[in-house]
């Protein structure tokens, strides 16, 4: 984060900075949960940030809005990132709720993890 944008927020907000050029995505969560007591997140980071949570098995629910514009191409950026990058193995969703206002239709999904062995 540039120190221009540090400075803005230094009275708004507290702030955790890292030298390093990846984040610990669990123990970031680990941290909201045990200092902040956060129980539910929403994140809205976009894909790259969707799929490195997906991977790890992160993320509980899918809020998906369809909206009647249509735009893209081979370069066009997905839910997970660019087409061509496949996910390690597919991610299984149960449609939980579904509402129309107008043109546009908006999904909840569960996220199925997959049952561990023991």
């Amino acid at each position: 984060m540039p120190k221009r944008t540090q400075a803005a927020l230094k009275d708004k907000a507290t702030l955790h900075l890292t030298e390093s050029d990846e984040i610990d995505l669990v123990a970031m969560l680990e941290t909201l949960r045990s200092k902040y007591k956060v129980r539910r997140l929403a994140c809205e980071g976009g894909p790259t940030l969707f799929r490195a949570l997906l991977e790890r098995g992160l993320i509980d629910q899918l809020n998906l809005t369809i909206a009647p514009y249509m735009f893209g191409g081979a370069k066009a950026p997905t839910l997970t990132g660019l087409s061509t990058e496949f996910l390690p193995a597919s991610v299984h969703c149960s449609l939980i709720a579904m509402r129309t206002i107008r043109d546009e239709c908006f999904l909840t999904y569960r996220i199925k993890h997959p049952r561990t062995r023991q």
